[in-house]
């Protein structure tokens, strides 16, 4: 995968089932569960590139004034979809939903907005699904195929199940190329770079200092945060829509192409090679320990407990 490339699909893939559970357990589960997305969280900035969706981001304030706190929260309520039970998993949906019931108004422009107006609820859902699936494409591989694609895709929509609007007319679009296909007509059509991209990028680049961190590390923390910020802009800007990139204003070179492959090279390494209690959240890892002792127990099962089947 290139960082211009992103992910190559044919726009004919028809509609397949759902993939197999005892495959995407072990390989996509590893993906939304994987601490190696933290870099590229700023592929996330795709969502307040739609005005609506600004505007309501702007109206709470809390990515302004709280962005570590916020940024928590949502990878909390992210990992409880993403990795946690079916009953987590409705659970947090429904109050997703219930507490965006609050998110309306009238923004800075004068343009009404809600939370909940379906074409501002899927793009949310929507943004999550292209970051995850070009994080996918670099840790598992170049080599991945239309129906791995497909099957991810579909993997997707099963943990969003809940978090759906209920109208069928609502819900996300039923394949991946259709996928592709809305959303790069949302991000070239309504696409803006909106006051809340701008403040966004800006906290990226050079994030102010963690409020859990020791006041005594504070004088130091801003040359820790250039590095950091160059890397998670590499990483998020490197996996965005190319439209979408556009609309952060980075300037973004052939060096920096350079630096996103490199990086891709290593993260795939290192998923592939260190131990899983680095390489994934403490809530998914837990989550596969407990299946690995499941199945282990399920392995000492007998064929049958007639006379003469071994001990």
């Amino acid at each position: 995968m290139t960082s211009h490339d992103t992910v190559p699909i044919s726009r004919d893939t028809p509609a397949t089932a759902s993939p197999d559970p005892a495959r995407y357990h072990e390989q996509f589960e590893r993906i939304v569960g994987s601490t190696l997305f933290v870099p590229f969280a700023g592929a996330f900035f795709d969502q307040v590139m739609l005005a609506e969706v600004a505007a309501g981001v702007e109206w709470t304030g809390r990515v302004r004034n709280t962005p570590w706190q916020r940024a928590l929260r949502s990878a909390a309520a992210e990992q409880l979809i993403f990795a946690g039970s079916d009953a987590d998993r409705r659970a947090e949906s429904e109050w997703l939903l219930s507490a965006h019931q609050d998110v309306r108004g009238v923004g800075s422009d004068g343009n009404r907005f809600s939370a909940l107006k379906p074409q501002n609820w899927n793009w949310i859902m929507m943004s999550a699904i292209w970051a995850y699936t070009q994080l996918h494409t670099i840790l598992a591989g170049p080599e991945l195929t239309e129906q791995d694609h497909e099957d991810f895709y579909q993997f997707m929509l099963a943990r969003y199940e809940h978090l759906q609007l209920r109208a069928r007319t609502d819900r996300l679009p039923r394949t991946y190329p259709e996928f592709l296909q809305r959303y790069d007509q949302l991000i070239t059509e309504k696409g803006q770079p909106t006051v809340a991209l701008r403040q966004a990028v800006a906290t990226l680049l050079c994030a102010p200092p963690p409020p859990f961190l020791p006041r005594v590390i504070t004088p130091a923390w801003r040359p820790v945060a250039l590095v950091a910020g160059h890397l998670a802009a590499i990483c998020s800007f490197g996996v965005m829509h190319p439209q979408a990139r556009k609309l952060t204003g980075f300037d973004w070179t052939r060096r920096n192409d350079l630096e996103f492959r490199a990086i891709s090279t290593v993260l795939r390494a290192v998923h592939r090679r260190a131990p899983r209690r680095l390489t994934m959240t403490p809530l998914a890892y837990h989550r596969w320990r407990a299946e690995t002792i499941a199945q282990n127990y399920r392995d000492m099962r007998l064929k049958s407990f007639a006379p003469g089947c071994p001990i």
